[in-house]
């Protein structure tokens, strides 16, 4: 037996053109977030090292350094208080939070940290050791974050702080500092650390000018990538038009064929030879399942149309009267065949469309009893999880589908070779469809079939407990 499933596919939103400023609301705001996750583990680190050094203050020494335990706790703790404030005021931003507030957030933390950087640098040794080189995370970050001129802001700013440092050292000022024990705190000459000091600054500027070229041909490929894919859904949008529009006039011309066939099935056959009658047949045949397939493409089209308007209506459903009322429009075809309908299950309640729900479960029915072999069963059970999905078990006993064909059975305008020559009156549409739908309702569907033995659809409707409720069943 061969088993397939599609996942719900969750609707894709474009990237927003990106501004002159950097990034827009809603990376902002989940670069803000990820930006005081990172520090929390900053914080971490600062206060592991702390309390090792205040507990053994050998360990580092072994290794040649001498950590100031009091000053990286105060620093810890300050962080963290910091941290904290991020934190609530980010609490309640949203994407329609207004970019200024998210801009200031970004650039206060950014500040701060700096500050926070400045003084580390100068506990280690501001020439002794590479702890400057992180300056140059925050410089990375601003290229990111924001346009160029701001990022440059942020590198000036990294570069007057360290040299600010490394000046004050020189000059007395602040006692130098050092965590190496067997390094020299003192510099020995003035002009030589300053040198070293701007060119650190100067290597500095060079990765902002990278950093910032790249970030900025980034945006502006994201800019054409989002101006593409509006022209493409423009393009779709009006290429489902002209087909809707097309399909639909040609409705009244093959209404008016089956009209005039019938017409002369009623009035003249008897007059009719033989010849002449299987010509009429063969149109009506052909007539009928052309009807199938306009009627497929314009249920396709307005599903596609309310995907691009997002009008979905969604409202509570009884699985089991849904199922009835299913059944009570398919009966027909399955009395003509000599299919026997059986239903089973319990009761199950679930808020979705109620009208893309029933053209679902009415493609998947009709499907079995289209592929069943006549006299056969096709069988429904209804059951509800322990997670309250509903699942709606649709199976036939008829030609199955091979294991190689069931990964493009949901595509338009594909059929088996096998389902073919049972059912001529098969569009390729049916299963598209019920692909579409089930990608707008969040739903799963599993497949599994045996080659002439028959096919299980499973439908996984996920449970909700408002018409406005997330779906929560995934699987």
């Amino acid at each position: 037996m061969a088993t397939f499933e599609i996942q719900a596919q969750q609707d894709a939103i474009p990237a927003p053109p990106t501004g002159w400023a950097g990034l827009e609301t809603r990376d902002l705001l989940r670069n803000a977030r990820w930006f005081t996750h990172i520090r929390w583990a900053i914080i971490a680190a600062l206060g592991f090292s702390s309390a090792v050094q205040a507990a053994w203050p050998g360990l580092f020494a072994a290794v040649g350094v001498r950590l100031p335990a009091f000053p990286l706790l105060a620093m810890a703790l300050g962080l963290a208080g910091t941290n904290l404030l991020y934190v609530l005021l980010l609490r309640g931003c949203t994407d329609t939070t207004p970019r200024g507030t998210l801009f200031g957030n970004l650039w206060l933390q950014i500040l701060l940290d700096l500050a926070a950087l400045t003084v580390l640098v100068h506990l280690s040794g501001s020439l002794t050791t590479f702890v400057s080189l992180a300056y140059l995370f925050h410089i990375v970050l601003a290229c990111i974050f924001f346009a160029p001129p701001y990022s440059l802001l942020v590198t000036l700013l990294s570069g007057l702080l360290f040299l600010s440092v490394v000046t004050l050292e020189l000059t007395g000022i602040l006692s130098p500092r050092n965590v190496l024990i067997d390094a020299p705190c003192c510099p020995v000459n003035m002009v030589a650390s300053l040198l070293h000091a701007l060119s650190a600054i100067v290597f500095w500027l060079a990765v902002w000018y990278l950093v910032a070229f790249i970030a900025q041909q980034l945006r502006k490929r994201d800019r054409q990538l989002a101006e593409l894919n509006h022209r493409l859904t423009l393009a779709e949008e009006e290429n489902n038009r002209q087909v809707l529009r097309t399909t639909h006039d040609l409705k009244a011309p093959f209404s008016g064929i089956e009209s005039n066939t019938l017409l002369l099935r009623t009035l003249h056959w008897d007059q009719l030879s033989e010849p002449v009658r299987d010509i009429i047949e063969r149109i009506e045949t052909r007539s009928a399942a052309l009807r199938e397939r306009i009627k497929d493409i314009l249920i396709l089209g307005a599903i596609k149309s309310q995907e691009q308007a997002h009008s979905i209506a969604v409202e509570r459903i009884e699985v089991p009267t849904l199922v009835a009322s299913v059944i009570k429009e398919v009966e027909d075809k399955a009395e003509h065949r000599g299919i026997t309908i059986a239903t089973t299950g319990e009761r199950g309640a679930v808020y979705s469309s109620p009208e893309h729900l029933k053209t679902l479960l009415g493609n998947l029915l009709s499907n079995a009893i289209f592929y069943s072999h006549d006299t056969g069963t096709v069988s429904i059970a209804i059951a509800v999880g322990e997670d309250r999905t509903v699942t709606v078990s649709i199976a036939d006993q008829g030609i199955g589908i091979r294991e190689d064909a069931l990964p493009n059975i949901f595509d338009e305008y594909y059929r088996t070779r096998e389902a073919a020559q049972h059912n001529d009156m098969s569009t390729g549409l049916g299963l598209a469809i019920v692909k579409r739908i089930a990608d707008n309702l969040e739903i799963i569907i599993r497949v599994h079939s045996h080659v002439d033995h028959g096919t299980t659809f499973e439908v996984v409707i996920p449970r909700r407990t408002t018409p406005t409720d997330p779906a929560v069943a995934r699987h």
